[in-house]
Protein backbone atom coordinates (compact mmCIF):
# COMPACT_ATOMS: atom_id res chain seq x y z
CA UNK A 1 0.00 0.00 0.00
CA UNK A 2 1.52 3.31 -1.09
CA UNK A 3 1.21 6.18 1.24
CA UNK A 4 1.06 9.68 -0.28
CA UNK A 5 1.89 12.77 1.65
CA UNK A 6 -0.61 15.49 2.35
CA UNK A 7 -0.48 18.27 -0.26
CA UNK A 8 0.93 21.60 0.79
CA UNK A 9 -1.30 24.67 0.71
CA UNK A 10 0.01 26.05 -2.60
CA UNK A 11 -0.20 22.57 -4.20
CA UNK A 12 -3.84 22.28 -3.18
CA UNK A 13 -4.59 25.70 -4.64
CA UNK A 14 -2.96 24.77 -7.96
CA UNK A 15 -4.75 21.44 -8.22
CA UNK A 16 -8.13 22.59 -6.87
CA UNK A 17 -9.88 22.52 -10.26
CA UNK A 18 -8.16 19.38 -11.58
CA UNK A 19 -10.24 16.23 -11.52
CA UNK A 20 -7.87 13.25 -11.61
CA UNK A 21 -10.64 10.66 -11.66
CA UNK A 22 -12.26 11.96 -14.86
CA UNK A 23 -9.29 13.64 -16.49
CA UNK A 24 -10.02 14.23 -20.16
CA UNK A 25 -7.32 12.75 -22.35
CA UNK A 26 -6.36 14.05 -25.77
CA UNK A 27 -7.13 11.88 -28.75
CA UNK A 28 -3.68 11.12 -30.19
CA UNK A 29 -4.98 11.06 -33.78
CA UNK A 30 -6.45 14.55 -33.35
CA UNK A 31 -3.19 15.90 -31.94
CA UNK A 32 -1.27 14.42 -34.90
CA UNK A 33 -3.71 15.95 -37.41
CA UNK A 34 -3.52 19.35 -35.74
CA UNK A 35 0.24 19.32 -36.20
CA UNK A 36 0.22 17.73 -39.66
CA UNK A 37 -2.18 20.26 -41.17
CA UNK A 38 -0.98 23.36 -39.31
CA UNK A 39 -4.20 24.00 -37.42
CA UNK A 40 -4.27 26.66 -34.70
CA UNK A 41 -5.62 24.33 -32.06
CA UNK A 42 -8.26 21.86 -30.97
CA UNK A 43 -11.05 24.34 -31.63
CA UNK A 44 -10.21 24.64 -35.33
CA UNK A 45 -9.98 20.85 -35.68
CA UNK A 46 -13.28 20.53 -33.81
CA UNK A 47 -14.91 22.75 -36.48
CA UNK A 48 -13.79 20.33 -39.18
CA UNK A 49 -15.04 17.32 -37.22
CA UNK A 50 -18.37 19.11 -36.67
CA UNK A 51 -18.60 19.76 -40.42
CA UNK A 52 -17.93 16.08 -41.12
CA UNK A 53 -20.54 14.96 -38.57
CA UNK A 54 -23.12 17.22 -40.23
CA UNK A 55 -22.11 15.80 -43.60
CA UNK A 56 -22.43 12.22 -42.27
CA UNK A 57 -25.90 13.06 -40.92
CA UNK A 58 -27.01 14.32 -44.35
CA UNK A 59 -25.47 11.25 -46.00
CA UNK A 60 -27.39 8.97 -43.60
CA UNK A 61 -30.64 10.79 -44.39
CA UNK A 62 -30.01 10.29 -48.11
CA UNK A 63 -29.04 6.64 -47.69
CA UNK A 64 -32.24 5.97 -45.72
CA UNK A 65 -34.23 6.70 -48.89
CA UNK A 66 -35.39 3.79 -51.05
CA UNK A 67 -32.85 2.46 -53.58
CA UNK A 68 -35.41 2.81 -56.38
CA UNK A 69 -36.03 6.45 -55.53
CA UNK A 70 -34.58 8.63 -58.34
CA UNK A 71 -34.13 11.50 -55.86
CA UNK A 72 -31.64 9.36 -53.88
CA UNK A 73 -29.51 8.71 -56.97
CA UNK A 74 -29.60 12.38 -57.96
CA UNK A 75 -28.67 13.57 -54.45
CA UNK A 76 -25.81 11.06 -54.17
CA UNK A 77 -24.57 12.09 -57.62
CA UNK A 78 -24.76 15.80 -56.79
CA UNK A 79 -23.02 15.30 -53.45
CA UNK A 80 -20.21 13.22 -54.96
CA UNK A 81 -19.82 15.80 -57.76
CA UNK A 82 -19.60 18.64 -55.24
CA UNK A 83 -17.05 16.89 -53.02
CA UNK A 84 -14.99 15.80 -56.05
CA UNK A 85 -14.87 19.40 -57.33
CA UNK A 86 -13.78 20.53 -53.87
CA UNK A 87 -11.03 17.90 -53.96
CA UNK A 88 -12.24 16.11 -50.85
CA UNK A 89 -12.77 12.76 -52.62
CA UNK A 90 -10.67 11.24 -55.42
CA UNK A 91 -13.40 9.70 -57.59
CA UNK A 92 -16.88 10.93 -58.57
CA UNK A 93 -18.50 7.75 -57.29
CA UNK A 94 -21.10 7.63 -54.50
CA UNK A 95 -19.11 4.79 -52.89
CA UNK A 96 -16.36 7.34 -52.10
CA UNK A 97 -18.72 9.40 -49.93
CA UNK A 98 -18.28 7.19 -46.86
CA UNK A 99 -14.50 7.81 -46.83
CA UNK A 100 -14.80 11.54 -46.01
CA UNK A 101 -13.28 12.63 -42.68
CA UNK A 102 -11.84 15.78 -41.15
CA UNK A 103 -8.44 15.07 -42.71
CA UNK A 104 -10.05 15.11 -46.16
CA UNK A 105 -10.99 18.76 -45.67
CA UNK A 106 -7.74 19.68 -43.93
CA UNK A 107 -5.72 18.41 -46.92
CA UNK A 108 -7.33 21.11 -49.07
CA UNK A 109 -6.31 24.01 -46.80
CA UNK A 110 -4.20 26.71 -48.46
CA UNK A 111 -1.07 26.10 -46.37
CA UNK A 112 -1.15 22.35 -47.02
CA UNK A 113 -1.69 22.90 -50.76
CA UNK A 114 1.29 25.28 -50.91
CA UNK A 115 3.49 22.54 -49.51
CA UNK A 116 1.93 19.94 -51.81
CA UNK A 117 2.44 22.15 -54.88
CA UNK A 118 6.09 22.83 -53.85
CA UNK A 119 5.60 26.56 -53.22
CA UNK A 120 6.99 25.95 -49.72
CA UNK A 121 9.06 23.22 -48.10
CA UNK A 122 7.10 23.09 -44.85
CA UNK A 123 3.99 24.50 -43.20
CA UNK A 124 5.69 27.34 -41.32
CA UNK A 125 7.17 28.64 -44.55
CA UNK A 126 3.74 28.36 -46.20
CA UNK A 127 2.20 30.37 -43.35
CA UNK A 128 4.82 33.05 -43.93
CA UNK A 129 4.18 33.18 -47.68
CA UNK A 130 0.46 33.61 -47.10
CA UNK A 131 0.75 36.19 -44.36
CA UNK A 132 3.12 38.34 -46.46
CA UNK A 133 0.84 38.14 -49.51
CA UNK A 134 3.14 36.26 -51.91
CA UNK A 135 0.47 33.89 -53.27
CA UNK A 136 -2.66 34.46 -55.33
CA UNK A 137 -5.47 32.47 -56.87
CA UNK A 138 -6.31 34.03 -60.20
CA UNK A 139 -6.28 37.80 -59.63
CA UNK A 140 -6.94 37.64 -55.85
CA UNK A 141 -4.17 37.58 -53.28
CA UNK A 142 -4.90 35.05 -50.54
CA UNK A 143 -3.87 35.42 -46.93
CA UNK A 144 -6.20 32.99 -45.17
CA UNK A 145 -4.37 29.75 -44.29
CA UNK A 146 -7.70 27.95 -43.72
CA UNK A 147 -9.00 28.67 -47.24
CA UNK A 148 -10.17 25.47 -48.95
CA UNK A 149 -8.52 25.19 -52.37
CA UNK A 150 -10.82 23.51 -54.92
CA UNK A 151 -9.60 21.54 -57.93
CA UNK A 152 -10.31 24.48 -60.28
CA UNK A 153 -8.58 27.05 -58.10
CA UNK A 154 -5.65 24.67 -57.56
CA UNK A 155 -4.60 25.26 -61.17
CA UNK A 156 -4.81 29.05 -60.69
CA UNK A 157 -2.51 29.03 -57.65
CA UNK A 158 0.56 31.17 -58.45
CA UNK A 159 2.88 33.88 -57.18
CA UNK A 160 1.82 37.53 -56.95
CA UNK A 161 3.35 39.53 -59.83
CA UNK A 162 5.59 41.77 -57.71
CA UNK A 163 6.54 39.02 -55.24
CA UNK A 164 10.18 38.69 -54.25
CA UNK A 165 9.66 34.93 -54.09
CA UNK A 166 8.53 34.86 -57.72
CA UNK A 167 11.71 36.69 -58.74
CA UNK A 168 13.87 34.29 -56.73
CA UNK A 169 12.20 31.25 -58.32
CA UNK A 170 12.52 32.69 -61.83
CA UNK A 171 16.16 33.61 -61.19
CA UNK A 172 16.87 30.08 -59.96
CA UNK A 173 15.16 28.53 -62.99
CA UNK A 174 16.97 30.90 -65.36
CA UNK A 175 13.80 32.46 -66.78
CA UNK A 176 13.96 35.87 -65.08
CA UNK A 177 13.05 38.64 -67.54
CA UNK A 178 14.93 41.89 -66.89
CA UNK A 179 12.19 43.90 -68.59
CA UNK A 180 9.66 42.76 -66.00
CA UNK A 181 11.99 43.85 -63.17
CA UNK A 182 12.09 47.46 -64.42
CA UNK A 183 8.33 47.74 -64.91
Amino acid sequence: MSHTRKLKYHEEKLLKKTNFKHYRRENQKDVENIGRFGLKGKEEYAEYTKLVSQYKHVLKEISDLSDQDPVKQKLLGDLSEKLYNMGVIDLKQPSELVKVNASSFCRRRAVVMLVKKKFAEHLTQAFGLLSHGHVRIGPETIQDPALIITRKSEDLLTWVDNSAMKKKVQEYNGILDDYDLNN
